[in-house]
């Protein structure tokens, strides 16, 4: 299996990866968390406008819980998205505030299922294996 190497950097204690979408408009790129706690990776408003989806490109409603309240969104197949070196077409994200100006989104299980990765804090760099071709064989 291929190993792919990704440097990443961190906020904080928060580890920020590059996420590259593709949408309407174009191929942008953005600055997303890695959140194993977040079931599905999410997107906000501000990066899907700035790619040409609205909520009327939504696959359906949702409501997202977090330790600071529910906020209201909804569920939309991007093009493609991109991270950690893997591409996803027709990619599903939630699309809500998160209350951030510097964070465009959250990488969530959703996307890490289908990978095995190690994160190696103190070299600054997440090491995955792509495993869908593997679970087909």
């Amino acid at each position: 299996m291929t190993r792919l190497e990704t440097p990443f950097a961190s906020d904080g204690d928060l580890i920020i990866i590059e996420g590259i979408v593709t949408g309407p408009l174009g191929i942008t790129s953005g600055r997303f968390v890695l959140d194993t706690g977040a079931v599905m990776t999410t997107m906000s408003p501000e990066l899907a406008d700035l790619l040409g989806y609205s909520a009327r490109d939504g696959i359906k409603c949702a409501r997202v819980r977090t330790a600071i309240g529910t906020e209201d969104g909804y569920v939309l197949a991007v093009a493609e998205f991109a991270a950690l070196r893997c591409p996803k077409p027709r990619f599903h994200v939630h699309v809500f505030d998160l209350g951030y100006d510097d964070i465009d989104g959250l990488l969530g299980l959703n996307f890490l299922r289908e990978l095995n990765y190690e994160v190696r804090s103190a070299e600054r760099r997440i090491l995955v294996e792509p495993i869908e071709a593997a679970a087909g064989s």
